[in-house]
């Protein structure tokens, strides 16, 4: 596998498993779109189960989501940070 994940990447990896995105959310107990979510922003329980299925960390596949040295805390007020300078930009 590829040392650079994209959501495309993860989707179809997730697809040549013969897995759904919707499918291993609801095999998590979450809610359907949690993993589909977690492809384009952060989403704790979807980039988990997403990972657990690839066999690998979330860091792995989200590396700028997952900064060394990082709180899941400190990982969030980044991500929100990061969307508010996004949306002054723009």
């Amino acid at each position: 596998m590829s040392p650079s994940w994209d959501r495309h990447a993860i989707k179809a990896e997730v697809h040549r498993r013969g897995l759904t995105l919707v499918g291993i959310a609801r095999a998590r107990g979450l809610e359907p779109s949690a993993c589909k979510v977690a492809l384009r922003r952060r989403n704790f329980a979807g980039e988990r189960a997403i990972a657990d299925v690839l066999g690998v960390e979330p860091s792995v596949l989200w590396p700028e989501r997952y900064r060394a040295g990082t709180s899941r805390r400190d990982a969030n007020r980044i991500s929100k940070d990061s969307l508010l300078l996004t949306r002054r930009a723009g």
